[in-house]
């Protein structure tokens, strides 16, 4: 049997804000880009051995969360890409020490620390 393809789901008040947040701040790569009237709707970003799947619905916006293990190699990397970028991000405890980001609407990112 193969393995599972999975890709969590982001829920965003707007797509294109969440696109650029993505990419700019965070340095995704954009996949994809479904649009409706012109404008993202649902898209695919990722960076490596991570894809995330943004998707407009306002309702549900700001409820996901990710958590992503880090080696110590990139556990450096990070913290130097949020200092250079000045990403809001703080060490926190969730059973294990990790570094959190929360997106402009509320969904999380966990990234484990070695």
């Amino acid at each position: 049997m193969k393995n599972w393809y999975s890709r969590p789901v982001f829920f965003v008040r707007d797509a294109e804000l969440a696109l650029a947040y993505f990419t700019n701040t965070l340095g995704f790569a954009q996949d994809w880009n479904h649009q409706e009237n012109g404008k993202a709707f649902v898209c695919q970003v990722s960076r490596p051995g991570l894809e995330l799947i943004l998707a407009q619905h306002e309702q549900k916006a700001g409820k996901g969360r990710v958590f992503v293990s880090l080696d110590p190699e990139q556990e450096e990397a990070l913290r130097k890409e949020i200092a250079e970028q000045e990403i809001e991000a703080i060490d926190a405890l969730w059973g294990m020490p990790i570094i959190q980001i929360v997106d402009p609407d509320g969904n999380e990112l966990f990234f484990s620390l070695p």
